[in-house]
């Protein structure tokens, strides 16, 4: 007691020294409580998917900070050509392998609701086993509508499913407009489930995989490749694999795959990296 007083006296006897330091504090234990929310929102928390530590993002590079996006054919060949190759077919390292193409879509179409712009992903059927999570309610694609010309049908968010539908079951078998093409709900995916970026609508990319643009192995529009490695199987045996993959491609397909590799990074590394260091230096400072 005796302390706390003199610590009083001294408080009262330097106002302005008391107050930097009180707002000095304020601040460094504020900086700190926020910088530590992000750190433990973005780095130390788990990803809200079954496994997943075994699911990793693949995509195509040509040497050092040369990075880019996945040629649909190197991904799968849907033509099936007599010598081909191609990752979902020539890997035995990953228990799912799916692709990926983000997208922006005008949604309209529901009574009472101004049409709103929202975040699309086209995925192949299997890219829901790779994350792991069944639909809330409803279902995901069937093989039959994970094919060239199969039925419009989309699955989307519970983000969608609570602003757009107040969360009504009814939802299910409705129909939406996307950039004025008419989609079912088929389904309504768990809360946790906001992949790739924040999806809130996922719609099949398989039924229009023959674009012809997306069939030629010189483009890479904008896909990227999630796979689920099985069990047992380390990171660098997949990397391992899928370059050895690569370079059959590129023996079999030199004008266009030449000197292109696969990279092959962990999801939670994919989504944090580029903030690791900077959020570290951050709380450091703070």
């Amino acid at each position: 007691m005796s302390n706390l007083r003199f610590a009083f006296r001294q408080v009262i006897k330097n106002p302005a020294f008391s107050a930097v330091a009180i707002i000095t504090l304020a601040l460094g234990i504020g900086a700190n409580t926020a910088i530590f929310s992000s750190v433990n929102s973005v780095l130390l928390r788990p990803l809200p998917y079954p496994n997943a530590d075994r699911i990793m993002v693949l995509n195509e590079s040509s040497g050092p900070g040369q990075d880019f996006s996945v040629a649909l054919p190197d991904y799968f060949d849907w033509q099936k050509l007599p010598d081909y190759f191609d990752w979902q077919n020539d890997n035995a390292v990953f228990e799912h392998l799916a692709c990926t193409h983000k997208e922006s879509r005008n949604l309209s179409g529901i009574s009472g609701r101004e049409p709103e712009r929202i975040s699309c992903a086209s995925v192949t059927r299997n890219f829901f086993n790779v994350i792991g999570l069944p639909a809330e309610i409803g279902r995901t694609f069937s093989e039959d509508e994970d094919k060239v010309g199969a039925p419009a049908v989309v699955v989307i968010s519970d983000r969608l499913w609570q602003r757009a539908f107040n969360r009504d079951p009814g939802a299910i078998g409705r129909s939406i407009n996307l950039h004025d093409q008419n989609f079912t709900i088929i389904g309504v995916m768990a809360p946790a489930m906001t992949s790739p970026q924040e999806s809130d609508a996922w719609i099949s990319l398989m039924r229009r995989s023959n674009n012809p643009a997306w069939m030629d192995r010189s483009h890479h529009p904008m896909m990227f490749v999630w796979g689920k490695l099985k069990p047992g199987v380390t990171v660098e045996r997949a990397r391992t694999e899928m370059k050895t993959i690569a370079a059959r491609l590129e023996k079999t397909y030199p004008d266009t795959n030449g000197k292109i590799y696969a990279v092959v990074t962990p999801l939670l590394e994919n989504i944090v990296g580029k903030y690791r260091t900077n959020l570290g230096l951050l709380l450091g400072a703070a």
